[in-house]
């Protein structure tokens, strides 16, 4: 985390020196990246450590905080970038994140260190913590992120082909973010309660199909907006869910390891989902990019459902 903390917010401002296209796409492309990696990786392992029975619940308490930095940072970003330029808004920006990571960083501490034998490479991919349930969640994680991000980034061109300006799109990313901190902590709560793997499941499933079927249909500003509610009340519980599912998997003390194996599969989708949506929006239309947005959320959701038959013994009405 503490690299993190330096690496972030100076890639930020060394984007704001840039003048060509290549110093961004090194500034914030992928220096900005490493660093959001680091933090976030290390930090969401942190709150399952040091609970067992409200574990979802604390875990969506701890993340839900992103999807509020959602909802202030998009319309501030906006209002900066209008009133300081946008190199002048990401020195603020890299200033403003760098202050509050030095306090985040100075309160988080480990119960369970992550410990090193053999060499790094090992302690990082530990092939011990690898069986089959392990295996089933990776593939739900890579299939999860492909679709998840596309919806948040298109929004302000879906604003405009509805017929609004491009601030109307940053309002509708700030509605999701807002429901994802709200759906997070709720979702959480009921998940101890009702299953992980219950909520997971059902909420993929959900916000797949909201995607394909609600944003498909969504001709009219009202609809549009219901849209982003729904699918930020359902999009991003596994941000929340997943820790709580590894350490129930890989046990707490290989938290760490688990997670940071998941999310190095899951970055590729990541990285390309959102692109590709793109792609297919230039050459097929709003059809294909919204129906690739939701098929493999739908398709990371019956994974999960597999993985919920061998974990329950083939049992459809139980808590897991």
């Amino acid at each position: 985390m503490a690299i993190g903390t330096i690496i972030a917010p100076l890639a930020l401002i060394l984007c704001s020196y840039a003048t060509q296209l290549w110093h961004i796409y090194l500034a914030q492309g992928l220096l900005f990246g490493i660093g959001c990696g680091l933090l976030f990786s290390s930090s969401v392992a942190l709150p399952a450590q040091f609970f067992s029975r409200n574990r979802a619940f604390a875990v969506g308490i701890a993340v839900s905080a992103s999807g509020i930095g959602g909802v202030s940072l998009s319309p501030m970003t906006t209002h900066l970038i209008e009133t300081l330029g946008y190199r002048q808004a990401l020195r603020v920006l890299g200033a403003f994140g760098f202050g509050l990571l030095i306090i985040a960083t100075a309160l988080a501490f480990s119960k369970h260190r992550p410990t090193i034998k053999g060499s790094y490479f090992s302690s990082i991919i530990d092939t011990s913590i690898v069986n089959r349930e392990f295996v089933i969640l990776l593939v739900y994680g890579f299939l999860a992120t492909f679709g998840y991000l596309a919806p948040y980034f298109l929004a302000p061109q879906y604003a405009t082909y509805l017929g609004y300006d491009i601030e109307t799109g940053a309002n509708m990313v700030s509605v999701m973010s807002g429901m994802n901190a709200v759906s997070r902590i709720i979702c959480g709560f009921f998940a101890d309660r009702l299953g992980k793997l219950n909520m997971l499941a059902g909420t993929s499933l959900a916000a797949g199909i909201f995607a394909m079927v609600m944003w498909q249909f969504s001709t009219s500003y009202n609809v549009y907006v219901g849209f982003c509610v729904l699918y930020g009340l359902t999009s991003s519980v596994f941000v929340s869910l997943l820790p709580a599912i590894l350490a129930d998997i890989v046990g707490v003390r290989k938290i760490q390891q688990g997670i940071g194996m998941a999310y190095s599969i899951a970055f590729f989708g990541s990285l390309v989902g959102p692109a590709i949506a793109g792609i297919l929006l230039q050459q097929f239309g709003w059809t294909a990019a919204i129906q690739f947005s939701g098929a493999p959320t739908v398709a990371g959701g019956l994974v999960v459902l597999y993985l919920r038959h061998l974990r329950s013994n083939g049992k459809f009405f139980c808590i897991i």
